[in-house]
């Protein structure tokens, strides 16, 4: 192989390798799909946005259990007609038609003010992790144990690891003839290069 060739190639293999690099990574965000009043259910989705493609999770909590703060994972829209594995790399056709039906019979949750939660920390820890792009070189990372409120409705103990300072409330949603509340925390949980944001659940009950 020629010179030119040899530097054309490495050139190439460079840039590919950037592509796949920055086709990785990315944010993950929830769907708060809605009430099934009959089952007492709150469906909601968690939604990854990088090069995977992936189907988005399908998770809910059970109000009219012993633990209704549970969070849920459904596994059973997940599993492939062909080799009866769970994919969540297949096709999303199907899937999109159960998660459809499932939305049929739902009540949708009120959005509200997101002053009316508040996050509680009730420890933090400053400590460091493994850079992505070298392992001998720490960035920082927080570990939190926090509860959200809002008057009288609270949430359990809940922990995130943060690669930047700082919880948010993205969003606070009314439960429609219920007494409970639905927030959504926000934070940098992914340190893949840039940062990405994540966004986690909380259900608020008596």
């Amino acid at each position: 192989m020629s010179i030119p060739k040899i530097l054309f190639s490495t050139f190439f293999l460079s840039c590919l390798s950037l592509s796949v690099y920055a086709t990785v990574g990315g944010p993950q965000h929830i769907e708060v799909l809605g009430l099934d009043q009959k089952a007492q259910k709150i469906y909601l989705m968690r939604h990854f946005e990088d090069g995977r493609a992936r189907l988005p999770q399908l998770y809910y909590y059970q109000l009219n259990s012993t633990n209704p703060t549970t969070l849920i994972q459904v596994r059973s829209l997940y599993i492939n007609p062909k080799t009866k594995l769970i994919d969540y790399d297949q096709d999303s056709t199907q899937f999109d038609r159960e998660i459809a039906k499932i939305q049929k019979r739902l009540l949708l949750l009120q959005p509200i003010h997101n002053s009316n939660a508040s996050i509680q920390i009730l420890t933090t820890k400053n400590g460091t992790a493994k850079a992505w792009y070298d392992p001998q070189e720490p960035i920082d990372k927080w570990t939190y144990q926090y509860r959200v409120k809002s008057f009288r409705l609270k949430s359990t103990l809940q922990t995130a690891e943060s690669y930047k300072q700082g919880l948010n409330i993205s969003r606070v949603y009314k439960v429609p003839h219920k007494n409970n509340m639905l927030v959504t925390v926000k934070y940098l949980g992914i340190p893949f290069e840039m940062g990405y944001t994540v966004e986690d659940p909380v259900l608020l009950t008596k």
